[in-house]
């Protein structure tokens, strides 16, 4: 522009200097586009290198026209061509514009959209005829010379029309510097254009006209974007723009058109006054009426954003409760190495993908030698840094695929995968030396030593119970025989004690020697007993009665503790009877039922006989199975835990929190009852974690719609504990310890004072 103003006199400079600007502003705009079509991937790829051949198109024209005009003076045979070239950079541009469209083709295929670009190109189109395309036509008669200039306008609409989709979407793509750069450079093209065509049409046209540097900072503009252009991510988000700007593109044309035909008419008719102010009216009330929807729209959007954070923040905050839960119920709440739980899955896993047998499993079970005198001594706080310290030595010793887990109390266990004697001992021997070493525990020094039994798989047992019992037995004579040291298990360490013992087992069960025990239920609402828990206890002569700790596992071992179960299951429902004849209050009574007497095949039929046989009520009998029984076979326990429920019987799972099972199974199960292991409870004024255990266990069970009841309650605390988490029921020695049946009628009667142990 400021060249055409110093050098208006001076016509050649005029003409070759506004070539030379062209084709610098064109060679440096194709740079510019090639570069960003090159060096950027994804969807708008494409876009760049139509523009690119668009800006060639309209430099390859320039030339053409440069040399026919300035070199031949007019005589040469390309008069068209130009104009040909020319129309192909509107047509690239157009083609561009539609990838483009294809690509926010989501913000743009609405009916919304295409009345507001009707709208738009009927007062575009109404003010082309009028000013240039009717000009033309009426100026000149030979259509086919001017086709070419016929078509400016046309494809300047199209260009618009791409230009105003993106407007409406510009931010999908681009970022807002690229999108202010490519919409200034396309307007200002069209704009070059039309006032090309005017003065086309009026005969005004010259070199140096304005529209010449305006196609140049149009073309610069178009390149300069590209090199402004950094990728991102599609997003499908409305754009950022003002909303009364973007509401109001399509009625511009509606006011522009309006004040047009007001120019003309409102002399001659002028009631065309009071239509634009009408028209005038409508668009502003359509304009506002626009935008509060849009800002209702907006504060939804808001709300569901909310909505979405919020959901985002719950499902984590599940997440972790979730995953601090499987945490708590697989680690030790001291010493933080895996716990029980932990050790029966993993060994699990252990044998059965040993199953040819061919690889050893060692299971080394480790108890502290005076740990108790020292609890009691110094407190269960020194008690608990002492138990992490041997955990953390124990860990010490350990190479990598070897397990360190805490059961209980004072006693760890160690898995060795994949070992032999040799590397049994030699562990063995590592760790008597590394927990022989003086202690330092704050303000004291202690010295503690281990007893250590070792039993291996498969030479000794193929599962869990049977490895710790054989583990246990050798862990015993390492304490006949002055503690502080390791012993393998050997057959010969347990067999005439054991085989004295299977023979007075089989004898006791002849002599019908085994009685039942009762312990009350009590509900943590009225204090009232609801239930009763029957309790097997063995009359050995000579002994007295021997709990079930001693006997059972053998029991199972030797296959008797399917008879045992029986017997135990018809005594109960005899007492069921005896005590609806007495006019008794009538409670349920609590029956444990072992794994091996579930899996059955004929347990149903062998329950249902013994409900015939006594005529009990099924509805006074609760059946107690564990975790680990209920996650055997899934289809064949479901069905048999389903009959059993239509016959009747209340189903409870004992022990909860200690087996592992899949909360997804113990949905299904017909469950009417969890019992919440004693080890958690009496824990409870120690453990917070333990503490928060049984929360979780009491919240889930009432989101299963399951009645909870707690196992070892011996203190006051505990029971008010289980009262403010909402627990129904609770049994232990702070009511009463298991008691004869006898005294059980009483307690009934009674029902106020509980015996005291």
């Amino acid at each position: 522009m400021l060249w055409n103003v110093i050098f208006k006199d001076k016509q050649i400079f005029l003409d070759w200097g506004g070539v030379t600007f062209q084709v610098i502003a064109c060679l440096t705009s194709i740079a510019w586009l090639c570069f960003s079509y090159w060096k950027h991937e994804g969807k708008a790829k494409s876009f760049w290198l139509l523009l690119a051949f668009g800006v060639l198109f309209y430099l390859l024209g320039t030339i053409i026209w440069a040399y026919d005009a300035f070199i031949l003076k007019g005589n040469g045979q390309t008069n068209n061509l130009p104009e040909i070239l020319w129309l192909g950079q509107n047509g690239f541009y157009f083609i561009a514009l539609l990838v483009l469209m294809n690509q926010i083709k989501s913000h743009l295929f609405t009916i919304r959209f295409f009345l507001d670009m009707l709208i738009v190109m009927s007062a575009a189109m109404t003010f082309n005829w009028i000013f240039i395309i009717k000009p033309l036509l009426s100026h000149n008669t030979d259509v086919v010379l001017n086709f070419t200039e016929f078509l400016y306008p046309i494809l300047d609409l199209g260009v618009l029309v791409g230009v105003l989709s993106f407007i409406i979407a510009s931010n999908g793509i681009f970022s807002r510097s690229t999108s202010f750069l490519l919409i200034s450079g396309f307007l200002i093209q069209i704009i070059a254009d039309t006032i090309f065509s005017y003065l086309k049409v009026m005969n005004l046209y010259t070199v140096g006209s304005l529209n010449e540097p305006l196609w140049i900072l149009s073309i610069l503009l178009i390149g300069l974007s590209g090199i402004y252009h950094i990728p991102k991510e599609f997003r499908t988000k409305r754009p950022k723009i003002h909303l009364f700007f973007r509401h109001s593109i399509p009625y511009m044309g509606v006011l522009l058109l309006s004040i047009y035909v007001i120019s003309v008419l409102y002399k001659t008719h002028p009631i065309v006054m009071g239509l634009f102010l009408s028209i005038l009216l409508v668009i502003l009330r359509q304009l506002f009426t626009l935008i509060e929807n849009d800002k209702l729209v907006n504060q939804l959007n808001s709300l569901n954003e909310e909505l979405e954070v919020k959901v985002k923040e719950r499902t984590d905050k599940l997440v972790e409760t979730v995953n601090s839960m499987e945490y708590l119920a697989y680690h030790d709440v001291v010493t933080g190495l895996p716990n029980r739980r932990y050790l029966q899955k993993r060994l699990s896993l252990a044998v059965s993908n040993n199953k040819s047998g061919d690889k050893k499993i060692g299971f080394m079970l480790l108890d502290l030698d005076r740990f108790k005198h020292i609890n009691d001594s110094l407190g269960h706080s020194y008690g608990d840094l002492l138990l992490k310290e041997v955990g953390q030595r124990l860990v010490n010793c350990m190479e990598s695929n070897d397990i360190v887990c805490r059961i209980g109390g004072d006693e760890f266990v160690i898995l060795i995968e994949d070992t032999n004697f040799e590397k049994i001992e030699n562990k063995a021997k590592s760790v008597l030396i590394s927990l022989r070493k003086t202690f330092v525990m704050t303000d004291f020094e202690l010295h503690i030593t281990p007893s250590i039994g070792v039993s291996i798989f498969p030479d000794h047992g193929s599962d869990f119970e049977a490895l710790l019992m054989k583990a246990d037995t050798a862990m015993y004579k390492v304490k006949e025989k002055g503690k502080n040291h390791f012993m393998i298990y050997r057959c010969s360490m347990s067999m005439e004690p054991m085989i004295e013992l299977e023979s007075s087992l089989r004898k006791g069960l002849e002599r019908d020697e085994f009685i039942l025990y009762y312990q009350p239920q009590i509900s943590l609402l009225t204090n009232e007993i609801v239930g009763v828990e029957a309790l097997v206890r063995w009359e050995r002569p000579g002994f007295g009665l021997v709990p079930p700790s001693e006997f059972i596992p053998l029991a199972e071992e030797m296959g008797l503790i399917v008879p045992i179960g029986e017997r135990v299951l018809l005594e109960a429902c005899k007492q069921s009877v005896s005590w609806r004849e007495k006019g008794l209050p009538v409670f349920r009574i609590a029956v444990n039922i072992s794994s091996l007497q579930f899996q059955q095949n004929d347990f149903i039929e062998t329950v249902s006989r013994i409900i015939k046989e006594t005529r009990a009520n099924p509805n006074d009998i609760e059946l107690e199975i564990t975790e680990s029984m209920a996650m055997g076979p899934i289809e064949k326990n479901l069905a048999k835990l389903s009959y059993l429920k239509k016959m009747g019987f209340l189903i409870a799972m004992d022990d909860f929190g200690t087996g592992y099972s899949s909360l997804h199974y113990l949905s299904q199960f017909p469950i009417d009852r969890l019992k919440i292991d004693r080890s958690f409870i009496s824990s409870l004024g120690k453990s917070e974690k333990d503490a928060a255990i049984v929360k979780l266990i009491v919240m889930m069970a009432k989101g299963l719609n399951f009645q909870v009841l707690a196992e070892g309650v011996e203190e006051e605390l505990q029971k008010e504990f289980l009262m403010d988490i909402g627990c129904d029921e609770f049994q232990g020695y702070l009511y009463s310890p298991p008691i004869s049946a006898d005294d059980c009628e009483k307690l009934m009667l009674a029902n106020a004072v509980p015996l005291q142990s």
